[in-house]
């Protein structure tokens, strides 16, 4: 049995920023790669189909829940030795670390480079396996390589079969170099491969002025304030469409006053022109402020998500001839 505590029947929701989620059959966090190594140990023995959670945004958990081990990566186990570690301009960083401390971190020690990232919720982890990004900004630009726990082919997860083989062949550590991490928009290969689970992440940053990082940094919290909404959301729910409608793309530009870029057209803009700001179904509603954005109003319901996105990208398929993909992943669906 693991030294670390599994739980039963672990409700979900408080656990994510959507605050949505039925439970788990079983719940490990974990703030180690020891840690890491006993709750896929437990995972194996019961056969058990394994989620990473990490920050909970960018997720929608099922009502019923996941049937399986969901493993909660926390921030570093040891506090006293910081999970962010720096070297001259690098800076090393366990994946459970907050992206909010990560920022805060390197503007006290003058680097420049992620002040982008000022107000995007999750971890460092989630980040780099999503490759987040805002304001023409992305975590491509600044990750060197990935440390990562490589599930081999006899011990898969998330529901894949596994076949017993020795201990000491299950799981392997290595690196991957940015290249290797096959970053593209909104992607990367932790999303296609999900035998890949992120330990830590090396960034390059420059050094810079302080007060010059801080004034952007309080600049970018400004715009997203401004923005974004309040509440109970998993973040952009959908990711902006390449759009290769000419006419509507001079439409946008001129609306807008801001070119597209890459082909690409916001997907907030695109449900706003469809009429579905405000629009609710059950306990979630397209926010008021950023029609990019899916709010739980309090009791919202993972269907009620579901129902709400599925209705909006079979419209904007009919009005625009657009197909909207989700930023969000579904767990336990």
């Amino acid at each position: 049995m693991p030294n670390i505590l599994i739980q039963q029947n672990i409700p979900l929701a408080p656990f994510t920023t959507f605050h949505i989620g039925g439970p788990a059959k079983f719940f490990a966090e974990v703030s180690s790669e020891k840690n890491l190594s006993e709750a896929l140990d437990f995972a194996r023995e019961k056969n058990l189909k394994i989620f990473i959670l990490s920050g909970g945004s960018n997720v929608l958990i099922s009502d019923d829940g996941f049937d399986g081990l969901v493993i909660k990566i926390n921030d570093a186990e040891n506090r006293k030795q910081s999970g962010i570690k720096l070297s001259g301009e690098n800076i090393e960083c366990w994946s459970g670390e907050s992206l909010a401390s990560v920022v805060k971190f390197v503007a006290e020690n003058s680097l420049a480079g992620l002040e982008w990232a000022a107000g995007i919720p999750g971890t460092i982890g989630g980040a780099v396996r999503g490759n987040a990004g805002a304001f023409g900004e992305e975590m491509a630009n600044v990750v060197e390589s990935v440390k990562v726990c490589e599930i081999l082919k006899n011990s898969k997860v998330c529901g894949m079969d596994y076949k017993p083989v020795p201990a000491n062949s299950l799981e392997i550590c290595k690196i991957l170099t940015k290249e290797a991490c096959g970053f593209s928009y909104r992607n990367s290969i932790f999303k296609k491969n999900k035998n890949l689970i992120i330990l830590s992440a090396k960034l390059r940053l420059e050094k810079g002025d302080q007060e010059k990082i801080k004034n952007k940094i309080k600049e970018f919290l400004e715009k997203r304030t401004k923005s974004q909404p309040k509440g109970f959301s998993a973040g952009s729910f959908f990711q902006n469409p390449v759009v290769k409608n000419q006419k509507l793309l001079e439409q946008f530009e001129k609306d807008t006053g801001s070119k597209a870029r890459e082909g690409k057209i916001p997907a907030g803009w695109l449900i706003d022109e469809s009429g579905f700001r405000g629009k609710k179904i059950g306990g979630v509603m397209i926010s008021e402020k950023h029609s990019n954005f899916i709010v739980n109003t309090g009791n919202g319901t993972a269907q009620d998500v579901v129902m709400l996105a599925s209705i909006i990208k079979q419209k904007l398929r009919e009005e625009f001839n657009v197909q909207l993909k989700e930023e969000v992943q579904y767990v336990g669906f």
